[in-house]
């Protein structure tokens, strides 16, 4: 399978230009930090950043020296310094005049003493063993723009036109001038653009310039934009901007201040403000992103696979080297088809728990209560229309279904905790004895989008887990077309069951031939870090099986429901508070923190299923990796502190899976099978079950293309 992942080489290195910013300038910068911004805001140094884009017409940075301390300026192509004095000084002046201060020239002068020194990208290609970011993230970015510096220009489609594909500021290339098709009403048309993303992948020696191919609709209609290109001249540099309307003059604003800072570099300036009009023009300097795709593509069915296509022979054609093939492998069918009875089979798992479980329905719309009572019927396969009434019992008494109405204040209006907390109570109330109690909430995000900070939605599932029960929540939103599946319900319901720990999966749905049916633990780790408040989450689950074709027993691991317990609990002490939080400011130290936290969770669950096989799944996409032997440049690293099995109780019988997704955008974007022309209808890439395998990896990768469209890493 032809991909459009390019190897990037030391050969394609380059030198690039590091303009060190001095004490003088930190002393300066802060200075002006604390006169025009409030803490603990900066001041937008992007902007800034994006400017030398453009002056330069190529990459510009701030960052850390990666040499030593201090900041660095780097760039791709050499400027005169008094160029960027100039761009300091506009940036300063800008600030004054927003604050209505009298601009002080304080920067430029700094800048222009500044003299460049050299840096060999290729001295930064290889990593360290460390478990942060295996290469610094600026030689991603300096790969990137030798990439936009090779393939702009113009790629002809099949048809024979010609598209001119120009940089935009943010790194993508964009045929800007061409929108296609030449005419259509609003200027609903299709815009051609490229990204490009340098990554690294698992056990894969050095980087892969990972291209993908996209078409976004314009509009006409200012309210429908999401992002603006703005072209300064016909064939340079775009700028791509924000706007806002500005209600009292009645005109759309182009925001921040990266227009009024470079338009005095440009040909014909950057507008201020924009109408309809600028975008409907015959020959537009600003074309507008529509905010949401529209229900019919505008230049027709199926153009993006064929401008992927495209994109495969101009980039191959433009970097001179042969794109990532993926080999095919035997190994199939790692999902068992669609089970027709996995609805009685369902109804059976609940049959079967170790206590009766009630579902309590909490609506205020009657809809919502239709769509839950229809949900429940298909997925729990009960007799149709038998939710007519407010409690209806099933299975001889192993399942009880309840029907509440609540206040539209108390359940759906942003508001005050304690109206949750009451109504929690009222629906607590109301639960069968000794049973596992579980709850399908209507939610509605476009009212709690007037108040985040008071949405019901959180406030009423934390109120519910304090008292042990677990929820799911439908929104009116998802409703379908009448007539339609309702798959949204149908997913909350299987979702709802499957956090009390409920499925109706069996061994032998999952290890079909030649694989065979066998006591086992699969352990799920999840773990995600956020910037502001700095913090790390980890999630861990497990599925255990007898060997034997019944249910999983699911487990999750929370402190508060006293280490591993059944799903339900786990999942209830998590909403009742957080979910391990590591909140200490320094990254190594909440690294160091979840660690420890999640190697104390695999021993305490090794050593109580000491004899059986384990397999641990990890998430791959995180910036800060627990071990070092789960990053991409040192996958597979066997010292005993580099994965997390090693030093667990028969680490033979363990197997340590890592896994990226699609949504990760770290994966090579797959285009057609191998040996197929450009644009060969049969040379599509299916929907399938069977495992491909990434070459010259240190480690076994594998790629998975389903039929969602996903890709996936192992």
């Amino acid at each position: 399978m032809r991909t459009l992942a390019f190897p990037y080489t030391e050969a394609m290195a380059e030198k690039i230009h590091g303009y060190t910013l001095g004490s003088e300038v930190n002393d300066t910068w802060q200075d002006l930090n604390r006169r025009y911004t409030r803490h603990p805001k900066n001041l937008p140094y992007r902007d800034l950043s994006l400017g030398l884009r453009y002056v330069s017409s190529d990459y510009a940075t701030i960052c850390k020296d990666p040499d030593g301390p201090g900041t660095l300026l780097l760039m791709r192509k050499k400027i005169d310094t008094a160029i960027i004095s100039r761009l300091f000084a506009a940036f300063e002046r800008d600030l004054a005049a927003r604050h209505g201060a009298p601009f002080e020239d304080l920067l430029g002068p700094l800048l222009r003493l500044t003299k460049p020194r050299t840096i060999h990208i290729a001295k930064y290609l290889q990593a360290g063993t460390g478990t942060h970011a295996d290469i610094p993230n600026w030689v991603f970015d300096v790969a990137t723009w030798r990439t936009i510096e090779l393939l702009r220009g113009v790629l002809k489609l099949p048809d024979g036109t010609d598209l001119l594909l120009r940089p935009d500021i943010d790194g993508n290339l964009v045929a800007f001038n061409r929108p296609l098709p030449e005419t259509h009403p609003r200027a609903e048309q299709g815009i051609h653009y490229i990204s490009l993303e340098p990554i690294t992948v698992p056990g894969y020696p050095g980087i892969l310039l990972n291209i993908d191919a996209h078409i976004s609709a314009t509009t006409g209609f200012p309210g429908n934009a999401k992002s603006l290109w703005i072209a300064t001249d016909d064939t340079g540099m775009l700028l791509t901007a924000r706007h806002r309307y500005d209600r009292p003059n009645d005109r759309n604003v182009i925001t921040g201040l990266l227009p009024q800072l470079v338009d005095s570099f440009s040909i014909h300036g950057v507008p201020a403000n924009f109408t309809a009009d600028d975008l409907l023009a015959t020959h537009p300097r600003i074309r507008a992103r529509h905010a949401t795709p529209p229900d019919r593509h505008p230049i027709g069915s199926g153009p993006g696979r064929r401008f992927l296509d495209c994109v495969l022979e101009h980039a191959t054609a433009r970097l001179n080297t042969e794109s990532l093939v993926l080999e095919t492998t035997p190994i199939h069918n790692i999902d068992a088809p669609g089970d027709p009875d996995r609805h009685a089979k369902l109804a059976s798992a609940v049959n079967a728990a170790p206590q009766p479980i009630h579902i309590s329905v909490v609506y205020q719309d009657d809809l919502q209560r239709h769509r839950s009572a229809q949900a429940l019927t298909e997925v729990l396969n009960l007799p149709e229309n038998s939710l007519t009434t407010a409690e209806s019992t099933f299975l001889d008494g192993a399942l009880t279904i309840t029907f509440d109405s609540a206040k539209t204040d108390m359940l759906v209006t942003p508001g005050p905790t304690h109206l949750r907390n009451t109504l929690a109570e009222q629906i607590i109330s109301t639960r069968t004895p000794d049973a596992l109690h579980l709850v399908l909430a209507e939610s509605n995000k476009e009212l709690a989008a007037a108040k985040p900070a008071e949405d019901p939605k959180p406030q009423l599932r934390r109120a519910l887990a304090a008292h042990g029960t677990v929820s799911q929540f439908i929104d009116p939103a998802s409703t379908p077309k009448p007539d339609a599946a309702d798959h949204p319900a149908n997913a909350a319901v299987r979702d709802l069951l499957r956090a009390a720990g409920l499925t109706a999966t069996t061994p032998t749905r999952v290890f079909s031939r030649p694989l065979q049916p066998q006591p086992c633990v699969i352990v799920g780790l999840y773990t995600r870090e956020q910037n502001q408040p700095a913090t790390r989450m980890i999630s861990l689950s497990a599925l255990v099986s007898d060997g034997t074709d019944t249910p999983w027993h699911m487990l999750g691991y929370h402190p508060d429901a006293h280490g591993w317990n059944d799903l339900p609990t786990a999942i209830a002490a998590h909403h009742a508070t957080n979910l391990s939080q590591f909140n200490d400011p320094n990254p190594a130290t909440r690294t160091a923190l979840a660690r420890a936290y999640t190697e104390r969770a695999l021993h305490q669950l090794r050593t109580r299923y000491d004899d059986i096989p384990m397999i641990i799944y990890i998430d791959g996409s995180n910036r800060y990796p627990l071990w070092s032997g789960t990053t991409n440049k040192n996958l597979g690293n066997e010292q005993l502190d580099a994965l997390p099995h090693l030093g667990m109780i028969n680490p033979a019988d363990i197997s340590l899976v890592r896994v990226n997704t699609a949504s990760d955008g770290k994966l090579p974007q797959p285009v057609r099978a191998t040996g197929k022309r450009a644009n060969a209808d049969d040379g599509a890439v299916p929907a399938t079950e069977r495992l491909y395998h990434l070459p010259g990896a240190r480690q076994d990768t594998y790629y998975l293309i389903n039929r969602w469209d996903c890709t996936r890493f192992g």
